[in-house]
């Protein structure tokens, strides 16, 4: 794993927010892997051609397997309650070059009916040393 520099943007129901954090990628023939801390929570993204999974761990949990195209189910977790929810990704998509990753998923989270629309975008760049 490299030491990286990573741009968040997400935008659910087209509201934008973008944070900045320091983690760690890897980058491999078959996908990659980008994982970063906030204050106590651990986030994993690893992706392999048109197949995406989310992990987070943390003040709330969240467990999401992306396939373009199909729908999966899901699990989110706040305050110790685990519910599920299911996802229909869009795009998974990302480009690599040298020690930079960009990060592009569209997908939808359905929570019993309501549809919430989720774009991430993630900029990742190997820190110089």
């Amino acid at each position: 794993m490299k030491t990286c520099v990573l741009t968040i943007t997400t935008a659910t129901d087209g509201q934008e927010n973008t944070i900045t954090r320091k983690g760690e990628m890897q980058l491999g023939l078959s996908g990659i892997c980008l994982q970063y801390r906030e204050e106590n929570t651990k986030v994993s993204i690893q992706i392999q051609g048109e197949r995406a999974q989310i992990d987070r761990q943390g003040d709330y949990s969240l467990h999401l397997d992306l396939e373009r195209g199909k729908q999966q189910k899901g699990a989110i977790g706040i305050a110790g309650s685990i519910g599920e929810v299911n996802t229909y990704a869009y795009k998974i998509a990302y480009l690599q070059k040298e020690d930079c990753i960009l990060l592009l998923l569209h997908y939808d989270l359905d929570f019993s009916g309501e549809i919430q629309k989720m774009k991430l975008r993630i900029l990742a760049r190997a820190e110089e040393r």
